[in-house]
């Protein structure tokens, strides 16, 4: 378990040296971090510790008073200790026991300019002698003074806060005192005007008087790096700097906000560029670009989908999760085969000692995870969860909530091992599983009127991954395999259709990043893909709808029934190059890069089966160049503008190259970004970051205008798209006790397909409002809560209706005659979205590593009946809308030790 997961700030390691007694041996204060720049940059973010390993005094030691030991610990970018060495010695069997304590803890990541990089820092092991036990039972009494780390004079007017929400203010002697104080782990804060808020934990025990000592730097934020002597900051193979427009989100507070069930990945649909989703369908619409354009990757592989069907959960278990990243467009070289956004799932490193893991239960699903070490260098994970909201369902109400909003039965699992030979250097073997399915069927009494869907979706992935990283350079190699599965079976009337689509992927990414000098850095890597599609499709050429039909929901497809197999390989081999040029120091950062792919999309059918044909297929070869570039400028320390723009493409949808539902012969679509922006430091814990963004895309696959399409050409790529808009985000870092964002995007999305019209495209949400916060109540509670806004997607309105003779229904027209269908298409929209959520949660410890947290997390706590689609009665003269879900409480636990 996190033992410091309630610690405020406690990237401030430079301000901290605490003393703690304990039995048998003492608890080593927190760290005291020395800086002194030796290349370009500023340090923005300290490293947080997330893993604390207490120094074993030995047994046959006795000390007489307190000895601290400090060690220089050399931290990775990834926070992981690469090296340590004894700079103040305490004698030689303190010295070991600090160095063996040092190799084990596990820090949030050091940011230079906002980028993570690897540091060095000092951290202070205090050993002190055993206390002597009072004769309170039932209470501890904790005192303490608060001093100047440099003159070591006491500090007055130091507030020293539990996360009980007791507080005391040091006098002007630099004591406080908390003559009685329940026992157990308590969270630590010290914040005063001139000092960064220092957080630490201590651990008490009834009967016992504890004296600490803190001496802090109250110069940490006042001074910048470049005018200190005693602050030391080593910049190795700092990341690149092309991430200009990315938001990230550490797991520990996408686990905290209101609406997402305690989900981490959930916490993306909370973003600055993402629209809001309609229940049920888990989709990810990012900067106007269909679903299907943004690329999802969990440490570097991919993965077919975010989020299982229903958008109830994410298909990767949250006690795996390290953070979560957006890049709604402009980003780098590294990757590509996408239109829109990019989201990475980054895991947590396995190295920690120890057994971990965390059992939970609430009205969604069941899941468990265990972590494990075996031995000094290996580790293991493994992660699982299943539904049963279906089951939940039945029980608290007999109407069929799954006609219209989708109730998923699914289930994922994890499973990881690594090899950690030696600091800085790991070998990880990983698997992945993931299953859904949803079956839902409208009743009627007429056959022609029954609705029915079933849908299942699976994939598998499994990976190895090597890293290096030194003093200059790090390394990855990626293999990967994986196995995706479709299927999808619908009837409207008495039409059935049905699309089986089966994948198998083969991958590789492998990345070299080496700072050749102080204002260069260069990063080279291959990203190679294949994948083999097995393709079945019968049914309407209209079923399933895509982006761009003019229809309404139920609408029955034409009668006329088509069917197809087909198979279809698509292979690119694509290396790129980035480098992050600095020539005025770290003012300017300019980061250009290059991806070239060569790229093969194979088809087993170029005309529709016949039994006097020989199959005849083709194969396509394009070499498509993507340059990008980014800019950053740090204005001043507290402004910093940054610009982007990149050429993208995406390989055809296998399932569009049919002779018979599609077009073989369709080849690459384009996009174009171009953005823009500023980061503004409003105070330490407050920034608004602003971008504006234009995106173009072509050579987009759209329906054939003509009413009777050419041979293998029922999709044709004159499809054009465009995307502009500005996003604000608002965002409050965890300070006292508090975290939390406001994003605002502001988006026109448009389409034209062959007839060469512009429209507003199917998911175009004008404004998306989003504003949430999380704040510890103290004494293990902890309040949240998250408003939502949104624009309603376009539809075309039905103008009359008409009776169809063969069929004895009416049929909808969306014109009157006087004007072309186009004119008309996502002329009105459904009636905007709103939703509040909150979230309440106590926390229990249990002993000493354990902790029960048991929570209630109410959506859309005011009941509001959100419209997500219309409806229109058989004779389509009234129209009226499917409502999402009423308010849903789901009640949990979790178990975490």
């Amino acid at each position: 378990m996190n033992r410091f997961s309630l610690v405020l700030t406690l990237a401030t390691l430079v301000a901290v040296s605490g003393k703690v007694r304990a039995e048998p041996a003492a608890k080593a204060a927190e760290g005291n971090a020395e800086t002194k720049p030796r290349g370009p940059g500023v340090l923005t973010k300290t490293p947080l510790l997330t893993h604390f390993v207490e120094p074993t005094l030995p047994p046959e030691l006795t000390l007489e008073q307190p000895k601290s030991v400090l060690v220089l610990l050399s931290l990775s970018a990834e926070g992981r200790v690469s090296e340590a060495e004894v700079v103040e010695s305490g004698g030689e069997a303190l010295d070991s026991s600090a160095l063996a304590a040092a190799k084990q803890l596990v820090f949030e990541p050091a940011e230079i300019d906002g980028a993570k990089a690897a540091v060095r820092i000092k951290y202070r092991f205090d050993f002190a002698t055993k206390t002597t036990a009072a004769a309170a039972p039932e209470t501890a009494a904790f005192t303490g003074v608060v001093r100047d780390q440099k003159t070591k004079k006491p500090l007055a007017g130091v507030r020293v806060e539990l996360d009980t929400g007791e507080s005391a203010t040091t006098g002007d002697d630099g004591r406080f005192e908390f003559a009685a104080v329940t026992p157990g782990t308590k969270s630590v804060t010290l914040s005063a005007p001139t000092l960064t808020p220092i957080g630490t934990e201590e651990t008490l025990e009834a009967g016992k008087r504890y004296e600490a000592a803190y001496d802090v730097d109250v110069t940490a934020v006042a001074v910048a790096p470049e005018d200190r002597s005693d602050f030391e900051v080593v910049i190795v193979a700092t990341k690149l700097g092309s991430k200009i427009s990315a938001t990230e989100v550490t797991a520990e507070q996408g686990s905290r906000v209101a609406g997402t069930g305690g989900d981490v990945v959930k916490v993306v649909e909370n973003l600055p560029g993402v629209a809001r989703s309609t229940v049920g369908s888990g989709q990810l619409v990012v900067w106007g670009a269909s679903a299907e354009d943004t690329r999802v990757y969990v440490d570097g592989v991919h993965l077919p989908v975010l989020y299982h069907e229903g958008g109830f959960r994410s298909v990767v278990h949250s006690d795996l999760v390290r953070s979560v990243e957006l890049q709604p467009g402009g980003y780098g070289a590294s990757y590509g085969r996408g239109l829109g956004g990019l989201v990475t799932v980054g895991l947590r490193h396995l190295d920690e000692p120890g057994t971990h893991g965390s059992a939970q239960l609430d009205a969604i699903d069941l899941g468990a995870s265990l972590r494990t070490s075996l031995g000094s260098k290996w580790n293991v994970a493994v992660a699982g969860r299943r539904s049963h909201l279906d089951w939940v369902v039945r029980q608290v109400t007999s109407e069929n909530v799954g006609e219209f909003v989708p109730i998923p039965k699914y289930w994922d699992g994890q499973v990881r091992v690594a090899y950690n030979p030696k600091p800085g250097e790991s070998l990880e073997m990983s698997a992945m599983g993931s299953s859904d399915q949803i079956d839902r069927k409208l009743s009627a009494s007429d056959p022609a009127e029954i609705k029915s869907e079933s849908k299942t979706t699976q994939f598998f992935r499994v990976w190895g991954r090597y890293r290096r990283e030194t003093e200059t350079e790090k390394t990855s190699v990626t293999p990967f395999f994986g196995v995706d599965r479709g299927r999808l079976q619908s009837r409207f009337g008495a039409v059935p259709a049905e699309l089986n689509a089966d994948s198998t992927i083969y991958g590789l990414r492998g990345a070299y990043q080496t700072t050749v000098a102080s204002w260069l850095s260069v990063s080279a890597g291959l990203d190679a893909e294949m994948a083999i599609t097995e393709l079945s499709r019968s049914g309407s050429l209209t079923t399933p709808p895509r982006e761009g039909d003019v229809r309404v929901f139920g609408q029955r497809p034409p009668d006329a029934v088509s069917a197809d197999t087909w198979s279809v390989t698509v292979a690119g081999l694509a290396p790129y190059v980035e480098a992050d040029v600095a020539p005025f120091g770290d003012k300017l950062h300019i980061v250009p890069g290059l991806r070239v792919e060569p790229q093969i999309v194979r088809v087993s059918r170029v005309l529709p089966q016949s039994q006097d044909q020989v199959p005849l297929g083709a194969v396509r070869e394009d070499t498509l160049v993507d340059p990008r570039l980014s800019l950053r400028w740090n204005i001043s320390d507290h402004v910093t503008a940054k610009a982007a723009v990149g050429v993208y493409h995406q390989p055809p949808l296998p399932a569009d190259l049919s002779a018979v539902f599609g077009n073989p012969r369709l080849g690459p679509s384009r996009a174009r970004h171009f953005l823009a922006g500023a980061l503004f430091k409003l105070s330490q814990p407050i920034s608004l970051e602003v971008t504006s963004f234009y995106s173009t895309s072509s050579d987009l696959s759209v329906r054939s205008p003509l009413s009777t399409p050419a041979l293998s050409q029922v999709l044709v790529q004159e499809g054009r798209g465009r995307a502009y808009g500005t996003q604000f985000l608002l965002r409050h870092d965890l300070i006292d006790r508090f975290f939390g964002w406001a994003s605002l995007s502001i988006i026109r999305s448009e389409r034209t397909d062959a007839l060469g019209n512009w429209r507003l495209f199917d998911f175009d949400q004008t404004f998306v409002f989003t504003a949430l916060g999380s704040y510890n109540l103290g004494a293990g509670f902890e309040f949240g809560g998250r408003f939502r806004y949104s624009t309603g997607y376009p539809r075309t309105p039905v103008l009359r209706a008409a009776s169809d003779s063969r069929t004895d229904a009416y049929e909808p027209s969306f014109t009157n005659g006087d004007a072309p269908v186009a004119l008309r298409q996502n002329t009105y929209r459904i009636p905007s979205f709103y939703a509040f959520d909150v979230r309440l949660s106590k926390r229990f410890r249990i002993a000493k590593d354990s902790e029960l947290e048991a929570y209630l997390d109410v959506q859309n706590i005011t009941n509001h009946k959100n419209a997500e689609e219309v409806v229109y009665d058989p004779f389509y003269s009234k129209r009226s809308y499917i409502t999402g879900l009423p308010i849903l409480p789901v009640l949990g636990a979790k178990l975490t030790w």
